[in-house]
C-alpha cells in the first residue's frame, strides 16, 4: 500500500482550502499551546507544519530532525527558523534548560527508544516548561494502520508500488531495506527492535517519562480515523491515484469525527510540564 506519512513534503495535511479542515494533531497542538511560547522546539520537525502555525507566538523557532535532506529543504524555505539534523541517538545540540516549550508531534512512535527521546526532551526544557506530544492511540482500530502494511503484507505493498504505481526506484530506496538513514519508510530500523509504526496507551507514554515530566492533560480524539485513512488509500490505489481525498458523504463524516473526543479515538494528545 502507498505509504501514509505524518510529514508529506508536498502538502501540509492540515491545509484543506475552501472548507473547515479535518481537525488533526497540528490543530490540537496549536489549540493546547496557549499564549507566548518563548523559545520553541519542534522535535522531528520535517517541513515544520506545527512551527508555521505557532511561529508568531515564539521568541525563537528551533527544529531538529534525522532527515538531513528535509532539513536542508525546509531551512532554505524558512531561513528565519533555526534547524539542525540529529542522529538516531536522539541527542540534540542544546544545553540544559534551553527551551520554554517543545513539541514532539507524531514522532515518538518512529524513534528507536522512547525513553531516550523523552529524557533528552526533558533535559533541554526549562523547569516549568511545556512539552506537547501527539501519537497514535492504541485502540480498537490499531490493526488498520496503513503505515504497517509494508511489514504485514510486504508482497502486496511491493506490488502496489512497483506494478500499479510504477515507482520501483522509490520503492527500492524507501522500503526494500533500511536505507542510508537507517530507516524503512519512516520507521527507524534497529537490530534489537522490530520496525513497527507503534501505538500507545497514555500510561505507556508516561512509563517512558522522567519523574520530573508531569502529565497535566491527556485526551483521545478522532474515532474511526484509521478506518477512514485505510479507505482513502484503497480508493487511491483502485483508481490509480486519481482519487486523492474522500468524497461526500465520507468527507463530511471525517470532518465530524475529527472533532470528537472519545476513548475509542485513534489520536492521543498529552501535555506535560517539567517540575521545578
Amino acid at each position: 500500500m502507498p505509504e501514509k506519512t505524518t510529514h508529506d513534503e508536498s502538502q501540509d495535511p492540515t491545509d484543506q482550502p475552501q472548507r473547515a479542515p479535518v481537525r488533526r494533531w497540528h490543530h490540537i497542538a496549536d489549540e493546547w499551546l496557549t499564549g507566548s511560547l518563548g523559545r520553541f522546539l519542534e522535535y522531528g520537525c520535517g517541513p515544520c507544519f506545527l512551527m508555521k502555525r505557532v511561529a508568531t507566538r515564539c521568541d525563537e523557532c528551533h527544529g531538529v530532525d534525522v532527515d538531513e535532506k528535509k532539513i536542508a529543504i525546509t531551512q532554505e524555505k524558512y531561513p528565519e527558523y533555526i534547524l539542525s539534523a540529529i542522529g538516531f541517538d536522539g541527542k540534540t545540540p542544546y544545553e540544559e534548560n534551553f527551551f520554554d516549550t517543545a513539541a514532539i508531534i507524531e514522532v515518538i512512535e518512529h524513534v528507536p527508544d522512547e525513553r531516550v527521546t523523552l529524557t533528552e526532551l526533558t533535559r533541554i526544557i526549562k523547569p516549568g516548561g511545556t512539552l506537547i506530544l501527539t501519537t497514535p492511540h492504541r485502540g480498537l482500530l490499531t490493526f488498520l494502520d496503513t503505515g504497517n502494511f509494508k511489514f504485514v503484507f510486504p508482497r502486496l505493498h511491493r506490488f502496489v508500488h512497483v506494478r500499479l504505481r510504477g515507482d520501483r526506484t522509490y520503492y527500492e530506496e524507501r522500503f526494500s531495506q533500511a536505507n542510508e538513514r537507517g530507516m524503512i519508510g519512516d520507521i527507524t530500523a534497529t537490530e534489537d527492535r522490530k520496525p513497527w509504526h507503534r501505538h500507545y496507551k497514555p500510561e505507556e507514554i508516561i512509563s517512558h517519562c522522567s519523574p520530573e515530566l508531569v502529565c497535566e492533560q491527556c485526551k483521545v480524539f478522532f474515532p474511526g480515523m484509521r478506518a477512514l485513512m485505510l479507505l482513502q488509500v484503497i480508493l487511491n490505489v483502485c483508481t490509480f491515484g486519481r482519487v486523492k481525498h474522500l468524497f461526500w458523504p465520507l468527507s463530511s463524516l471525517e470532518h465530524r469525527l475529527s472533532r470528537i473526543e472519545s476513548r475509542f479515538g485513534d489520536q492521543l494528545v498529552m501535555l506535560f510540564r517539567k517540575s521545578h
